[in-house]
C-alpha cells in the first residue's frame, strides 16, 4: 500500500485510503481492503518488532513480512496496525489471500499477547440486522449458515446439525427461507449494493471490495456493535489462570497454587459423538493446533474429560464436559490467546451458541 509518510491515528489512516484508493492500492490486483481484528495484551508491539520489519507512522505501525508467491519467489507483504480500542488492534492490508496466509495469520499462532478477535454468533446476527435495516435494497450474493437452535427454530428435522453455503442473486430471501425451514443462521455474508460491496464473517475478518466512506462507515458501525462482548470475553480469558500466591503462616513463607477456572456453557445438549467430532476437527484444522491426551469418555450421556495442549504456545489446561457445559481448568502457561482460540473452535465446530464465563477460583490441592 502506498501510504504517504506522516503520522496518523486509525481514523486519519482510513481517511487516506478513502480519499486516494487508486494511489494507495496501485499495483494490487483486485484492489480490496481486508481488515482483521486482534485482541491484545502487554507486549504485543514488542512481539511485532521481533518478528517483522516495523516502522512507526504515529499511532499506526507498518510491519512487513515475507511470503513465497505462486512462482516460488520471496516477496514482501505489507500490513498496517492501529489501536481500535484498548486491547483491540485493527490490521489493514491489501495483500493477497496467499500473502495473508503465510505472512499475517501466523502472527498470533505462537504469541501469548495476540489473538484473532472472534465474533459471537448471536452478535453476528445483530450485525446482519443492522446492515439490512440500513439498506432496504441491499443484496446478499453469498452466505454460509449453520444450525444454532437457540437462535432459530427449524421446521424440518430440527434435531439435525447442519451447515449450508449458498451463492445467488436472491441470497437475502434464501437466507431467511433457510433460517425458517432448517434453523440455520449466517456466519459469513457477502453484501452487494450500488455503492457497497463488503464481506463479513465470524472469524473477525472484514473484506471491503468497494473503497469509499460508506464501506468504512459500515465497518466501524458493525465493530461498535460487538466490541463490548468481545472485550468481556478477553477479560474472562485473562481471568482463567494458574498462579502461585505467597502466604506467610507464622514465620514460614510458602507459595500456594491458586486456580481460576472457566466454563463454556452450551446452547444445546452436546453428545459424545459431537465431542469426538470436535476433537477430530481440531486435529485436522489448518488454523488450530490443539492436541488432546488422557482422554476419558463414557457412552450414553456425555461424560468426557481430557488434557488439552496448545502445541503452538505450550499452554496446558484440562477440560471436562457434560451435556450442558465444559469446564476449563488451567495448568501450565495458560495464555489468553490459547483460551480465546479454543473457545473459537468450540463455537465454530461444536456449538455456535456457546458462551464462556469465569467459573470459580480456589487453591489447588
Amino acid at each position: 500500500m502506498d501510504i504517504p509518510e506522516g503520522e496518523y491515528n486509525l481514523k486519519e489512516f482510513c481517511r487516506v485510503i478513502i480519499d486516494s484508493p487508486e494511489t494507495v492500492l496501485s499495483g494490487y490486483h483486485g484492489q480490496r481492503i481486508k481488515s482483521y481484528l486482534y485482541l491484545s495484551d502487554d507486549g504485543w508491539r514488542d512481539y511485532l518488532d521481533r518478528h517483522y520489519q516495523t516502522e512507526d507512522l504515529g499511532q499506526i505501525t507498518k510491519f512487513v513480512g515475507e511470503y513465497r508467491n505462486r512462482k516460488g519467489a520471496e516477496q514482501p507483504a505489507e500490513f498496517y496496525v492501529g489501536e481500535y480500542k484498548d486491547d483491540l488492534q485493527m490490521v489493514v492490508t491489501a495483500e493477497t489471500e496467499e500473502a495473508i496466509r503465510q505472512a499475517l495469520l501466523p502472527i498470533s499462532q505462537h504469541s501469548d499477547c495476540l489473538s484473532p478477535m472472534p465474533i459471537m454468533t448471536e452478535d453476528f446476527q445483530t450485525m446482519n440486522e443492522i446492515v439490512l435495516s440500513s439498506y432496504d435494497d441491499m443484496r446478499i450474493s453469498e452466505f454460509k449458515s449453520k444450525r444454532v437452535p437457540s437462535l432459530a427454530d427449524a421446521r424440518t428435522r430440527p434435531d439435525v446439525d447442519r451447515e449450508i453455503e449458498y451463492k445467488g442473486i436472491d441470497g437475502r430471501e434464501r437466507l431467511n427461507e433457510f433460517r425458517e425451514e432448517y434453523g440455520v443462521v449466517p456466519t459469513r455474508i457477502q453484501y452487494e449494493h450500488e455503492n457497497v460491496s463488503i464481506r463479513i464473517d465470524t472469524s473477525g475478518k472484514f473484506t471491503l471490495e468497494t473503497i469509499n466512506q460508506e464501506s468504512f462507515n459500515i465497518l466501524f458501525e458493525l465493530l461498535s456493535e460487538v466490541v463490548v462482548n468481545v472485550l468481556e470475553l478477553l477479560d474472562v480469558a485473562n481471568s482463567i489462570k494458574f498462579e502461585k500466591r505467597e502466604v506467610m503462616p507464622g514465620n514460614l513463607k510458602i507459595q500456594v497454587p491458586e486456580v481460576s477456572s472457566g466454563e463454556i456453557h452450551f446452547d444445546q445438549q452436546v453428545t459424545l459423538m459431537q465431542a469426538e467430532n470436535f476433537i477430530r476437527g481440531t486435529k485436522i484444522s489448518n488454523d488450530l493446533n490443539f492436541s488432546f491426551t488422557d482422554v476419558t469418555k463414557q457412552a450414553g450421556s456425555l461424560d468426557f474429560s481430557a488434557q488439552v495442549t496448545d502445541e503452538n504456545r505450550g499452554s496446558l489446561f484440562n477440560v471436562s464436559a457434560t451435556e450442558e457445559s465444559m469446564r476449563i481448568v488451567p495448568k501450565h502457561d495458560c495464555s489468553f490467546p490459547s483460551l480465546v482460540e479454543f473457545y473459537l473452535a468450540v463455537i465454530q465446530m461444536l456449538d455456535g451458541g456457546a458462551r464462556m464465563k469465569l467459573y470459580e477460583s480456589h487453591q489447588a490441592a
